[in-house]
Parts: structure tokens; C-alpha cells; sequence
């Protein structure tokens, strides 16, 4: 027996080592270099063994080594570069990759999937990793200007929090945004982590359904090394200092002394005791030294001239046989503007890509991503703040000699801009908000169906935003010298705010549980590919809040240790759920002849049954020309395909529940026998019927790669119909029915336009250049709309009444015109005499003229029926997003050196300078002049016509602008035209040489800046506001508000210096 067991033992050793020596034998070593068609070495190139996970990359000089089986086929590809396989038919090997001219192999995430850009049918817009960080930014959104044809970017202020550009797909409205197939906003993902950007314009994005109608924008996020590698780490750090690109000017105390002598108020009366005005003189002086005061700007107390800001990140990549992983760590630091500081917010973001393979049909993803946002800062309303900032005196002092006392603007109600963007006088606000993503998903590779793949996932978030607000009561103070020294000088004024303390928390969870199939054949000149997706989302929202006022100590803050006296609590519970199927279907014939078709189904909780489900399909054709026999002979042409799609999309966030009857729960109480009890009102009847908003659009494409990448183009033209917009029937209802008719889906509207984008590369000697200029064009008509619509014909109507009503009609009705129309009265200049006003012949003020002055505007009588009403009204502007958008990305290179620029622009809208913002600033004494406003005013003389004319009215009296001219007039428009030097980079990567000495794989160190120059049509007001900022805050982010244009944070202008490290 034991002789048996030495036998067999013997037996297996020899087979092993017989196998073991089999194998390596059957192995073996390649080596070899890759490069270009001109012998440049190409670093970063994936080389993988053909069906195998066994991989590398070159490195810097362009070499790699890999152990590979008998007969190997190695696949070489490199983005922009044609993917190849060759043989290993020696141990050498020297490979030249050719540029891919026209990208056709370049991989394109879609909606649920990816495909080439030559298979693409529909209009997708790309944006790679390196073209986000080549500048840092406080918010991804500002990163995509000029980078997609038709992607309107507009970035509207730049106050930390509020930091967000706005999004505009073809101006149809907010995108859907979705971050690994999960809807996220642009502030929830470091650029450092995103792989591409994908834009779906037209029919492509009826793939998801119901909240596709304005476009969707797909970030995919990076994963693990294609080729099996060990860790690659990358540190990308930058430091950037950021001063605004505008900063009002206001008038110094001379003069806005000589403003309150025109406007009747008197100097002396405007300033405090200590100062006195010398008429002859022209200037403010203290009448304790007899030295001149020049004046204080409180714009310049209010802000600093440079802020920082620092951004870290760093990330591991690799893959192993089994495993590959992308895990990044990102800091984000930015200070505002604001010279005290105390406006601060800092992003900590964390994330980790896994994926495993189990075996040749089981493999695994696992995705985690958590980031923390915190708003640390002073307690004050931003739109408060600014409309006091305005009213601040160039004679008052905005910071006293003793600044523990607390200053004001010198206006007749106390208030004091600089002190409440202090945390010790006006308390804090602390607004923190924590997301954590996570997904799982399992594909297995049917074996028994080829090319039958299922993918099985669930998706999870979790989101809480937390804000706590302390309010601090201060007092605030004036200040004379020559009451005594020291506190003697300081006298109580009055006080801002009330102490009270505030709490909010939102927490959101969502799951999202997904099933995916693919479905892939070839077969002869055939490719089919087949999606399936059925998903399904939930949604809770739990919403509290709690107020305390008059709180025992502000070194213990907390609600318990407040007054209940005027207690507030409660608790919004809110739920919300969708289920959708997805059907998608490719067909290639001789790859180039394509065709895709696709239908969603949705059902949203937020409709009726009768009317959940709603159904949105595509179809999308395209024809590569240049594939053809007859274009064979034509070298010129790379690439040409012809496109065309048709598809209908939903918007489903426009009705919530409005199929039930409801009641809403109003602010306030109505007090029974001494006890509060909440307002209670209908939330009007209900509409069983109602539904989503349909969106129909149709593209045609065009697009073109000629003479091996020295040109090349993309053109798009599209038509948007949005249908089925709620509104409020125009129906006659007698007064007493009690309630007004629900909203339905009654009306509709359009867009239309154009795209283009060229590409253009060269090279000069040892330089390399790309231009790729774009432009795009949109608009929209009203097309049916519910109105009340006067009647222009009957037998009870006079003629004289059928002339006004079609007068009218065309005036105020919406049903087939523009949608960006802004109706007013065209002037002619404004009044330079009393003699011209008594004079002139048309009745400007119903009253004879008899209430106008010299300054007033002259408005044009367009009917000449001898006055002015709303029949003289015609379009003086254009609303909205501009019409127009335009950009020119350069790019440069020469040996390790790489400079580009963005150029962007816009125009096709109208910037309306109205109030304070316009000419209006320099009459009466609450908001202070602009030194623009001041210079360019009018001049009259002592018989109280103008004497010297200049572009604005002189000052009126302290009523601001008369009433007559506060109509709606094109004198204080601009159509506004702006371009822009967006961004500028320089960078140097150090030689190879130096990097590996230093046990680095690069190092490439960089210089940038953002909004550099600017260029506008804006005459007097240029370089006082920013052409991309047209309404103020009102305590929403720049854009989403209505106030004036002085009335928001300015965008920046930064200078940044930046480093990237491999290792």
C-alpha cells in the first residue's frame, strides 16, 4: 500500500511540474515601443491580450514589456488614436498608432449604454476629462462653457453657495442631470472624478421618458485602468486668487454733496454736523480741521481685492487580474469676496469605483460616493444687504475709528450693510449638506444566449441638509467728533434685527432598484444591439423646523435655552414613486446604413390612475456617406453622415398631486378663545384629468471629418413643439361659485434653431494647433395659448371697436409671437426746455404735458393720434437667455508646452438698466449715484433748461424719477452683445528625464485664469455690470432672482496656479 501511495505520488508531482513546465513554455515576454505616424512616442496606451483581462501601458518613452500566451493577439488603443490588433509573432515589436481623425472610435455614453460616435444616430454632445480641469472652479457647471454646440451657459454670479452656472439645453430649460445614471446636480462631483460629459439634445433623450423634455447631460465618472496595472496615483492641486470682475463706483462725498444742491435737498442737510460744504468750492470739508473729506466708498469697505480659494484631489486607478478600482479624495476651500471674511464654504468629497470579475460570466460593481458641503456664515439677507450697501453716504463713515461700534449708512431707516456680515453683531448661519451615493450592480453573461447579457443593480441616496440660523440683535450708531472724544463721540441711532434662533433639517432617501438586458449579434454586413430596462424609484422627504426667539445666552444657542413666548415647530412628510420600462433597439447594415428606435413607459404617483402612464418613443436614422462606392475615390472625405430623429419626450414636475383635493396650510393663526390655530384654505378643485407636458422634436445633422482632420464640422437643425402646458381656463365663472377652475393642460409653445461647430487642426514647423469655433441660434413663439381674446367681427361692434380690439389683440394676446417679445415705449431723447415741452405736440402725460419737466423722456406716438397710451407700445427688447451663443476653443503645443484659450460670447438679448442701475441713481438721496451715473448726467443752467447735454437726464427732485417715465422704455435698454477671453492656460509638463529621477511618472505644473477681459456693448455702463448677470438676488442665486443688476454678487476674475502629479 505505502509503495502504491509513493507511486502515485510520484505520478502527480511529475504531471504538475509537466504542466507547470507546459505553461511556461507556452508563455512568453513581448516588449516593444508605440508611437504616432511621425515617430513621436505615445505614453499612456493600453495594450491587453486579446479576450484576456492581461494588460499594460506604455510608458512615458512609449515602451512596454508584457508576458502574453502562444499565439497573442495584442489590441493597442489610445483615445484619439485608432484601436489596432496585432500578432505577437516575435519578442520585439514596434507598433504606429494613426490618428483617428475624424474620432469615430471614440466611445459616447448614452442613455443606459455607450456606442461609438461613427454608430451614433442622434445629436450627442461631448466633453472629455481634460477639457475639465484645465481651470479650477467652485462648481463643475462653470467648467462647461463653450464646450458643447447648443449648450447655453450663463454663469450668473459667483457668491459661494450660490456659485452655480445655469444650464440651458437649446434655452428649452433646466436639463435633467444625471451622474452615473443617477439625477444629481453639477455640485455633487469633483471634475477631477468625472470621465466625460454626454449632452442629449434631440430624440436621443426620449430614452428617459418623462423627465427628458428639456435635455439631458449624462457624467459618467472614472473607473479602473483598462489593462491590468498596478495603482496609478494622480495629485492635482491649485491655488487661485479671485477678484471681481465689476465693483460699483459710487460718487465721493463732493460729489454727492453737489447731487443733493441739484435735487433741493441741500448738502448739509445730507452729512453729519462735523461736515460742511463750500458751494464756491465744490467740496466737503471738516469743519473741525478745515481739511477736505474726500468721502468713503462703501463698496470698497463692503469688499477686498483678492480672495482665496484651494482645491486638492487625489486618486488611485489600477486593476489587478480580478479587480480594478478608481478611488478619489477632494477638498475644496472657498472665501468670499466680502472684506470681513465671514462668508466661507468648504466641499469634502469622497469616492470609490470598484469592479470585480468573478469568472467568465459573473462580475461585479460596486460605486460609493459621500460629499459634506458647509456654508459657513454671517446671519444676513444677501438681497438686504446689497439694497442697503446702495443707500450707504460717501459722508458717513462705514467703519468708525472705534470699530466695536457698529456704523450706518446715514439713510433716515437704520441700517448697517458692513456690521451684519459680521458673525459678533449679527449672529451665523451654518447650512451643511451631506449626500452618500451607493450602487451594486451584478452582470452575468448568459452562456447558453450569445451576446445575451443581464445586469441587475440598485442604486441608493441619502441626502440631509441641516441649517441653523442665529440672529443677533446689534445696535448701530452715529458718529460726530466734535460731541467730545472718545464714546462721547458714538450715539445710539437705532437697532437691526431681533435675536431668535432657527432650525432646519431635510432629509431625502431614494432607491432606485434597475434591471438591465443587451442584447448583441453580427452576422454578415448585419449589427443588432437590443436594450431592456425596467426601474423603478421611490422617494421620502422628511422636512422639520423649529424657531426660538430671545435665546438666554448666545454662548449656549440652542433652542431649549429660548424663550417659547412665540414658538415655531413643524414636520413636512412629502413621497413620490415612478415606475418605467425602456425599450431600445440599433441596427447597423454594412456599418453605415443606421437605424435606432426607442419607447419609454412611465407611470408617475404624481397623476391620477387614468392618467399615470405616459409613453415616449424615438426614431433616429443616419446615413455615412462616405462609406459609399461612389465617395471611395474622394480622399477629401473622412467622414460624412447624414442624421435625422424624431422623438417625444415628458415633462412630469409641473403638477404635484393636482388631481386631488387638497388644502393648504397658510402662515399665520387665527387666535380662538386665546389659542393659536392654523389657517386652513382649499388648494382649489381638482383636475382628474390632468397630465405631464409633452415635448415633440425633430433634428437633422449633418457632420463632416475632410482632409485627414484639417476640417471638420457638425450641423444641427431642430424644431421643439411643447405641448399640454397647464394653465388656468379663460372660462366665465359667476362670481359666486366660490372657487376658481383647476389648472389644465391647455397650452403650447416652440423653439427653433441651429448649431454649428468646425474643428480645425495643423501644424506649423514643431507646433500643433486646433481652433474649434461654434455657434448656436434658438427661439420660441407662444403657439396656442389660453388668453382672453377680444372679438373683431359682430353685428354689435363698431368699426372704430374692431380696429382697437385687432389693436389690442395684437398688443397683449401671446398666441403666435415670440416668447422673448418685452413691450414698451421707443423715446426720442428727453426734454432740454420748458419751451420744447410747451411746445410739443403730442400729449405725453394725458394731462397736456402740464406735470412734465426738463429731463422727462419724449415718447414717440407710433399712431400719431396726437397721445400716448398702450397703442404706441412696441418691442424694445428681447427676454431671457441670449439667442445667440458663440465660442472659439485654440489649443496650442510645442514640445512640453500647451496654451489654450476660450473665447465666449452671447447676444440676441436685451440688459435693462432700470432704477438705481440707470440714470435713476443720480435723483434723490436713498441710493447713492454711480460715478458713471454722475459724469454722464445733464447740466442745467439758472433758467432751468439744460446747459450742458450729456447722455442722461439731469437729477431730478428727491422723488427719483418722475412717474411719467417709470413706463416701460427702450431708454434704459441695451441689446446687449459681449465676448468674453473665458479661460487662459498655460502649462509646461517637466521632462521625463526629471520626473524619473524623482520616481514620478509626470509632472505638469500650470498657470490659468478665468473671465480675463471682457468685451460689451454696454457704453456708459460698461465696466459698472457684468453682461452676464441680468437681475439681482432677492435672496435666490443670481439669475433666479428679480432685483436690479446692482443689486448681485459680481462674477470673479481668477489667476491660478496649479499642479498635477503621477506617480
Amino acid at each position: 500500500m505505502k509503495s502504491i501511495r509513493i507511486n502515485l505520488s510520484k505520478a502527480f508531482f511529475t504531471f504538475l511540474l509537466l504542466f507547470v513546465s507546459f505553461g511556461l513554455i507556452a508563455q512568453q515576454t513581448v516588449s516593444g515601443t508605440v508611437s504616432d505616424t511621425d515617430g513621436n512616442p505615445i505614453p499612456g496606451v493600453s495594450i491587453v491580450e486579446k479576450n484576456t483581462t492581461n494588460g499594460t501601458v506604455s510608458d512615458f518613452d512609449g515602451n512596454f514589456q508584457l508576458s502574453v500566451g502562444e499565439n497573442a493577439v495584442l489590441m493597442f488603443s489610445y483615445i484619439g488614436y485608432i484601436t489596432i490588433e496585432q500578432n505577437v509573432t516575435s519578442a520585439s515589436m514596434s507598433v504606429t498608432l494613426e490618428e483617428d481623425v475624424a474620432k469615430l472610435d471614440e466611445v459616447v455614453v448614452v442613455g443606459y449604454g455607450s456606442q461609438t460616435k461613427k454608430t451614433l444616430t442622434g445629436a450627442v454632445g461631448t466633453v472629455s476629462a481634460e477639457q475639465l480641469t484645465l481651470k479650477p472652479a467652485q462648481n463643475t457647471s462653470e467648467l462647461l462653457f463653450g464646450t458643447v454646440a447648443g449648450l447655453s451657459v450663463r454663469q450668473t454670479g459667483a457668491l459661494p453657495g450660490s456659485d452655480f452656472a445655469t444650464l440651458r439645453i437649446r434655452n428649452f430649460g433646466a436639463p435633467l442631470v444625471l451622474v452615473d445614471g443617477i439625477q444629481a446636480t453639477f455640485g455633487q462631483v469633483d471634475p477631477n472624478d468625472i470621465q466625460s460629459i454626454s449632452v442629449l439634445k434631440d430624440g436621443a433623450a426620449s430614452i428617459y421618458g418623462a423627465r427628458a423634455g428639456n435635455g439631458v447631460v449624462l457624467i459618467t465618472t472614472k473607473r479602473g485602468s483598462d489593462a491590468a496595472e498596478g495603482a496609478k496615483f494622480s495629485y492635482h492641486g491649485t491655488t487661485t486668487w479671485s477678484t471681481l470682475t465689476v465693483r460699483p463706483e459710487t460718487v465721493d462725498a463732493h460729489q454727492f454733496a453737489q447731487l443733493m444742491e441739484e435735487v433741493g435737498l441741500g448738502a448739509e442737510n445730507e452729512m453729519p454736523d462735523y461736515l460742511d460744504y463750500d458751494p464756491q468750492r465744490q467740496r466737503v470739508f471738516n469743519s473741525m480741521t478745515g481739511e477736505d473729506f474726500d468721502g468713503i466708498d462703501w463698496y470698497d469697505a463692503a469688499y477686498r481685492d483678492w480672495t482665496p480659494q484651494t482645491q486638492h484631489n487625489l486618486s488611485a486607478r489600477g486593476r489587478s487580474s480580478k479587480i480594478g478600482y478608481f478611488v478619489s479624495l477632494g477638498f475644496t476651500d472657498t472665501e468670499s469676496a466680502f472684506r470681513a471674511a465671514d462668508f466661507r464654504q468648504n466641499r469634502y468629497n469622497i469616492r470609490a469605483n470598484l469592479d470585480t470579475q468573478f469568472n467568465d460570466n459573473l462580475s461585479a460593481q460596486f460605486d460609493m460616493s459621500y460629499f459634506q458641503t458647509t456654508l459657513d456664515r454671517a446671519n444676513f439677507g444677501i438681497n438686504e444687504m446689497y439694497n442697503r450697501l446702495s443707500t450707504g453716504k460717501p459722508t458717513n463713515l462705514a467703519i468708525f475709528p472705534d470699530p466695536s461700534f457698529a456704523s450706518q449708512t446715514g439713510a433716515a431707516t437704520p441700517y448697517s450693510p458692513i456690521y451684519m456680515m459680521r458673525k459678533e453683531f449679527s449672529g451665523t448661519r451654518v447650512d451643511r449638506d451631506n449626500n452618500l451615493r451607493a450602487r451594486l450592480a451584478l452582470t452575468y453573461d448568459v452562456p447558453f444566449v450569445d451576446g445575451l447579457e443581464a445586469t441587475v443593480s440598485i442604486n441608493m441616496e441619502s441626502q440631509t441638509e441641516w441649517n441653523k440660523n442665529i440672529n443677533k440683535q446689534f445696535p448701530m450708531y452715529t458718529y460726530d467728533p466734535s460731541r467730545g472724544e472718545g464714546d462721547a463721540a458714538y450715539e445710539l441711532f437705532g437697532t437691526y434685527g431681533r435675536d431668535f434662533i432657527n432650525v432646519n433639517s431635510d432629509r431625502d432617501m431614494e432607491l432606485l432598484p434597475r434591471l438591465t438586458l443587451n442584447y448583441e449579434k453580427e452576422w454578415d454586413d448585419h449589427k443588432l444591439l437590443a436594450t431592456f430596462v425596467a426601474e423603478s424609484t421611490t422617494f421620502e422627504r422628511d422636512f422639520m423646523f423649529a424657531s426660538r426667539t430671545d435665546p438666554l445666552s448666545f454662548e449656549a444657542p440652542y433652542l431649549n435655552y429660548s424663550s417659547e413666548a412665540e414658538k415655531d415647530n413643524g414636520e413636512i412628510f412629502s413621497e413620490s414613486a415612478r415606475s418605467s420600462y425602456v425599450g431600445r433597439v440599433n441596427y447597423s447594415l454594412k456599418d453605415k446604413y443606421l437605424f435606432e428606435a426607442i419607447v419609454r413607459a412611465d407611470a408617475s404617483a404624481r397623476y391620477s390612475v387614468e392618467g399615470r402612464w405616459g409613453y415616449f418613443p424615438s426614431l433616429s436614422a443616419a446615413w455615412r456617406i462616405s462609406e459609399e462606392d461612389f465617395m471611395a475615390d474622394n480622399s477629401a472625405w473622412n467622414n460624412l453622415k447624414l442624421r435625422a430623429s424624431y422623438g417625444i419626450m415628458g415633462n412630469d414636475a409641473v403638477s404635484n398631486f393636482d388631481f386631488l383635493t387638497g388644502y393648504n396650510i397658510a402662515n399665520g393663526f387665527y387666535l380662538f378663545n386665546g389659542t393659536p390655530y392654523p389657517i386652513i384654505s382649499s388648494a382649489g378643485l381638482a383636475n382628474a384629468l390632468v397630465t405631464w407636458e409633452t415635448m415633440k422634436i425633430a433634428n437633422i445633422g449633418l457632420d463632416a471629418t475632410l482632409w485627414d482632420g484639417a476640417l471638420g464640422f457638425e450641423l444641427d437643425v431642430f424644431y421643439r413643439l411643447r405641448e399640454d402646458i397647464l394653465a388656468i381656463p379663460q372660462s366665465d365663472i359667476p362670481f359666486h361659485f366660490g372657487a376658481s377652475l383647476p389648472r389644465t393642460n391647455l397650452n403650447s409653445r416652440d423653439n427653433r434653431g441651429f448649431e454649428l461647430m468646425l474643428t480645425h487642426k495643423g501644424k506649423i514647423g514643431a507646433v500643433e494647433y486646433e481652433i474649434n469655433p461654434m455657434i448656436s441660434y434658438t427661439r420660441g413663439k407662444y403657439v396656442s395659448w389660453e388668453e382672453n381674446v377680444r372679438p373683431t367681427s359682430g353685428d354689435d361692434l363698431t368699426a372704430e371697436q374692431i380696429a382697437e380690439n385687432i389693436l389690442w389683440n395684437a398688443r397683449y394676446t401671446r398666441t403666435g409671437k415670440w416668447d422673448d417679445e418685452q413691450w414698451g415705449f421707443q423715446t426720442n431723447g428727453f426734454f432740454t426746455s420748458q419751451a420744447q415741452i410747451d411746445n410739443h405736440p403730442v400729449d405725453i402725460d394725458l394731462a397736456g404735458n402740464q406735470t412734465l419737466i426738463v429731463g422727462n423722456l419724449i415718447f414717440v406716438d407710433q399712431n400719431g393720434d396726437g397721445i400716448i397710451d398702450w397703442k404706441d407700445q412696441v418691442v424694445i427688447g428681447q427676454a431671457g437667455m441670449p439667442k445667440w451663443n458663440f465660442s472659439t476653443f485654440t489649443n496650442f503645443k510645442w514640445k512640453n508646452w500647451s496654451i489654450d484659450a476660450l473665447f465666449q460670447g452671447a447676444t440676441g438679448y436685451t440688459t435693462n438698466f432700470t432704477g438705481p442701475a440707470g440714470y435713476g441713481g443720480i435723483s434723490g438721496h436713498q441710493s447713492i449715484a454711480k460715478k458713471f451715473q454722475f459724469e454722464n448726467r445733464s447740466l442745467l443752467g439758472a433758467n432751468g433748461d439744460i446747459e450742458v447735454l450729456r447722455r442722461f437726464p439731469p437729477a431730478f427732485t428727491t422723488g427719483g424719477v418722475p412717474q411719467s417715465d417709470q413706463r416701460a422704455n427702450d431708454f434704459t435698454r441695451v441689446d446687449t452683445f459681449y465676448l468674453r477671453l473665458k479661460t487662459l492656460n498655460i502649462a509646461y509638463m517637466l521632462p521625463n528625464s526629471i520626473t524619473s529621477s524623482l520616481g514620478l511618472d509626470y509632472i505638469q505644473v500650470y498657470g490659468s485664469g478665468s473671465n480675463v477681459i471682457t468685451w460689451d456693448n454696454f457704453g456708459v455702463y460698461s465696466g459698472s455690470y457684468d453682461p452676464e448677470i441680468l437681475t439681482g438676488y432677492d435672496d435666490r442665486p443670481a439669475g433666479q432672482g428679480t432685483g436690479n443688476v446692482d443689486r448681485a454678487y459680481p462674477n470673479v476674475r481668477t489667476w491660478t496656479a496649479g499642479v498635477k502629479i503621477g506617480f
